[in-house]
């Protein structure tokens, strides 16, 4: 009858060996693969020896009950031998030399535990030639892996040269107020470089913006945030008239026409040298009154809120405190007080605030600026959220 104090632990045994190896050889453990396969072989090798003393250390089964058992323990070997061999022949070429490696193990140690419970007279003998067999096997397998042709190495591909900075840059801005839609979007556009050049995008709007051509992977600078620049290099694109826009805003649409070389572009007079981003800075023409300083009707009008303006018997607070401009334009409040401040859309109502959400610079530090582009008409009353007393009013036509 097989003797369960053995067996079990051989089940446990040789079925995490098997799993071990099944795991290692398919790849899985590849951080520490070496020391899987040696752990898992091992695991595996003492316990087909358990297995095999428990099932036959009092002869072959002969009973109902020790076939039952029998029948279940070689059932689970069985199970997760086949689940193994799947896994590796699926990922290794090596199922086979891993089916001779399980034979190499569980014949010898079978053999022997049977002749040592048999009392078999020559068991030493049998021994050492179970064991000199397994040395010489495993020294010719070893030998010829080493002398076996290997398949040749893949060869690395070179990575791509990337294109060396452009020798010169042409300028050009996303406007401010261009995320109105009507208004003038890139300036200059059409825009005309000679392949080679460099094209350096500012944005002097107040909302994120991105350059992306309709040619599907051809240039996309992704967002270019409010001040922010993209460079972008035509010494790999060919020659032909690329059309690009805003993803934000599909309104925003400009024309990159890219030639051989040559004459110097029609607006030559805006290229300069690479510049890094350090010493790059917004493109947006500020004026301080009415509006139309900059194309298509968009302008940037600046406030300034004055200096002692966080005392309420200064008398005067925002200047100007009353601003008129055009749909699509820009209004920036620069801090010139020594205290800090808010611009915060909203009315004032028995010094109470009633912010309305609409805009809102949070704090503003002595000399801080607060952009905002009107994308819509109407009446915009603001206040400093701080000094209720401070009061201002945007008119939007």
């Amino acid at each position: 009858m097989t003797d369960w104090d053995l067996l079990t632990p051989g089940i446990g045994l040789t079925s995490i060996g098997i799993v071990g190896v099944g795991i290692s050889l398919a790849g899985i453990a590849k951080t520490f693969i070496d020391g899987m396969h040696a752990v898992s072989l091992l695991t595996m090798f003492i316990g087909m020896i358990l297995l095999a003393s428990g099932l036959f250390k009092d002869g072959f089964p002969s009973t109902g009950r020790a076939k039952s058992a029998t029948f279940i323990t070689l059932g689970f070997l069985v199970t997760f031998g086949f689940a193994a061999a799947v896994t590796v022949s699926a990922q290794v070429p090596s199922i086979y030399a891993y089916i001779g490696l399980m034979l190499i193990i569980s014949i010898p140690s079978a053999v022997l535990a049977v002749a040592s419970y048999r009392q078999v007279p020559y068991l030493k003998a049998l021994a050492i030639i179970f064991v000199s067999a397994a040395v010489v096997g495993g020294s010719t397998f070893y030998a010829f892996g080493l002398v076996a042709p290997k398949p040749p190495a893949p060869e690395e591909e070179e990575p791509a040269q990337e294109p060396g900075a452009p020798a010169k840059v042409i300028n050009a801005t996303i406007l401010a107020g261009s995320s109105a839609q009507g208004n003038p979007s890139f300036e200059p556009n059409p825009l005309s470089v000679n392949k080679g050049d460099g094209v350096q995008w500012t944005n002097a709007d107040n909302v994120p913006h991105t350059v992306t051509s309709r040619q599907e992977d051809l240039f996309d600078s992704s967002t270019i945030n409010a001040g922010a620049t993209w460079l972008l290099n035509t010494a790999q694109i060919d020659a032909g008239e690329y059309e690009y826009y805003c993803i934000f805003h599909s309104w925003m649409v400009g024309t990159l026409n890219v030639a051989e070389g040559g004459a110097a572009p029609a607006q030559g007079a805006n290229a300069t040298a690479p510049t890094s981003p350090s010493n790059q800075s917004s493109a947006s023409n500020e004026t301080s009154g009415a509006p139309g300083a900059n194309s298509g009707g968009a302008s940037v009008t600046t406030v300034s809120i004055v200096v002692g303006a966080s005392v309420p018997s200064n008398g005067e607070f925002f200047k100007p405190d009353s601003v008129k401009t055009t749909v699509g334009s820009m209004v920036t409040w620069k801090n010139g007080d020594s205290s800090p401040h808010t611009v915060t859309s909203g009315v004032v109502e028995n010094s109470s605030p009633k912010p309305d959400g609409k805009f809102d610079s949070g704090i503003l530090n002595p000399g801080d600026s607060f952009p905002f582009v009107f994308d819509s008409g109407g009446e915009y009353p603001y206040y400093c959220m701080l000094h209720p007393y401070m009061t201002g009013k945007v008119t939007v036509i």
